[in-house]
């Protein structure tokens, strides 16, 4: 190929392949970018936990609460995408992220009872984003943050049903006294 005046195209290989974002003409809130790196972190660390908490419930041999808690994972993992797209949209990168360790649960109750206060902190952390974006008419952020925050309380009632269910199991199907005589 020969060289030929206005010819189309660009010298850095590859450069067309990644998508073109209109770059913000106004610096980014960092207050905002502030709550979408804080939420990033408490989605990976949920994630991370509902993990553990399937392995965990694998091993007592509760199948149905290790798949449950699996979809928790992985519902906890598309916010963190919704949150990274964000961020990417604003002109920023993660910036690496903190993780709260798993915390280790010896029965179901355990375990529902830790995934309710992930759950909690998330839902505290966006209706405070929420409530920040709409104050100061970050359109785009406050529809994420209010979305995010409607999907995790629909994830606490979930989960406080589950335990409710528990507890009605445990009433309906007592476990037998055993005595020695």
């Amino acid at each position: 190929m020969r060289y030929q005046p206005n010819m189309q195209g660009n010298v850095m290989p590859g450069a067309a392949a990644y998508p073109q974002f209109e770059q913000p003409q106004t610096a980014p809130n960092t207050q905002i970018l502030g709550y979408l790196g804080r939420a990033l972190s408490l989605e990976f660390s949920a994630g991370q936990h509902y993990l553990a908490q399937a392995s965990l419930s694998k091993f007592r041999n509760e199948m149905q609460f290790a798949e449950s808690f699996v979809t928790l994972a992985n519902e906890e993992f598309q916010h963190a995408n919704l949150i990274t797209d964000r961020m990417v949209s604003q002109g920023a990168l993660p910036a690496g992220s903190i993780l709260s360790p798993a915390t280790p649960a010896n029965n179901v109750i355990e375990a529902l009872r830790t995934c309710e206060a992930r759950e909690l902190a998330l839902i505290q952390l966006y209706g405070e984003a929420s409530n920040y974006t709409m104050n100061v008419g970050a359109t785009e952020d406050h529809a994420l943050f209010s979305r995010l925050l409607e999907e995790e309380q629909s994830q606490l009632v979930r989960v406080q049903g589950w335990l409710e269910e528990y507890y009605q199991n445990l009433a309906n199907n007592p476990v037998p006294q055993r005595s020695f005589v």
